[in-house]
């Protein structure tokens, strides 16, 4: 079996390697974007809503795939039914946009791509006084997007403890980074180590272990990454009652390592990259304790949410996390158990 965790030999650092053929980006780049990938800035836009508003039309088609991110918009925008089918087509243009830009960067020459990156990128996350640079981390990425290239070019510039990098994430998104030599050809490129962990695995938080044992920063997804135990501490979630999952902060308590929750947004024609909490988990941390740490963490996704939600990416897992909630003090009224603290 193929170790999702291996890096492979670097690739040539002039060219990226998602440019080598077309096969080799099936899973990766849908075929409208990598040949809209090519067109001028102003046709991409046009792409964008042409794609994005046929997305919208198939969900209208379907409306019972789309609720739970309908039902999401109109609670956290206070907005009705209507309103929040404006805001999600608004959702799928921008979604379509940032396919695009990944498509245009994956066929940048590397010094193409660094200079891209100075320009167009910006870095605001300062580690406390007295924090030791070196010592990684765990950063707890909202759902907005182009992590890739938001976070991982520009962070090495200013946080040294970013040098060495594992992101986590889907197998089914990181078997095709990994079959096209993408993480060597970044590490290549900006001098970092980065590497990629199988998200939906049952050892995942012993891999993730390890990699912070080796020095690495972490980097998942905290609101839409599957975990390998249904075991939540209660939380609240844009104004309602949600569930979060425990074993991130377990993990956090036992490794010794702060929590960052981190975002990456487009304002402008700049993709800024900020932190907005940094906290620790003490070792003696009781349910009580945890559960408010869970909301001190929701509380930051939640107003990141409001602020930017036609850049969120991850709406019916807010959903989701809300219907858990509800199901889990069901279950407790009914007198039965749930894995939570």
């Amino acid at each position: 079996m193929e170790n999702l965790n291996a890096i492979s030999s670097t690739p040539p650092a002039n060219t990226m390697p998602v440019g080598v053929k077309l096969s080799d980006l099936m899973g990766l780049i849908p075929r409208w974007a990598w040949l809209g990938g090519k067109w001028p800035y102003p046709l991409q836009m046009a792409l964008a809503v042409l794609v994005g508003s046929g997305w919208t039309l198939k969900a209208l088609t379907n409306t019972a795939k789309a609720s739970l991110t309908l039902s999401a918009i109109s609670h956290v925008m206070s907005v009705s039914y209507f309103r929040s089918w404006q805001v999600y087509w608004k959702i799928q243009i921008n979604h379509a946009r940032n396919t695009l830009t990944f498509s245009t960067l994956c066929r940048l020459p590397g010094d193409q791509l660094l200079r891209w990156g100075r320009k167009h990128t910006h870095v605001d996350i300062q580690a406390p006084k007295g924090t030791l640079p070196e010592k990684p981390v765990v950063y707890l990425l909202v759902s907005f997007a182009l992590h890739y290239f938001g976070m991982l070019l520009p962070v090495q510039q200013q946080y040294a403890n970013a040098r060495k990098i594992a992101v986590v994430q889907p197998r089914r998104a990181l078997e095709p980074l990994q079959k096209i030599g993408f993480y060597p050809f970044l590490s290549a490129m900006t001098g970092q180590k980065i590497e990629g962990i199988a998200a939906d695995q049952p050892l995942v938080a012993r891999q993730i272990a390890r990699a912070v044992r080796q020095g690495y920063s972490v980097a998942m997804r905290v609101d839409s990454m599957p975990t390998e135990t249904v075991r939540m501490v209660g939380s609240r979630l844009c104004g309602k009652a949600a569930m979060f999952p425990l074993s991130i902060l377990e993990l956090a308590k036992r490794l010794e390592v702060d929590l960052v929750v981190l975002s990456v947004v487009r304002e402008g024609g700049v993709f800024r990259t900020a932190s907005h909490l940094r906290l620790s988990v003490p070792s003696q941390s009781s349910g009580e304790e945890l559960a408010e740490l869970a909301c001190r963490i929701d509380g930051a996704i939640g107003a990141l949410i409001a602020r930017y939600p036609e850049q969120y990416t991850a709406w019916h897992a807010v959903a989701e996390r809300w219907r858990l909630a509800q199901e889990i003090e069901q279950a407790l009224s009914d007198g039965g158990e749930y894995g939570t603290a």
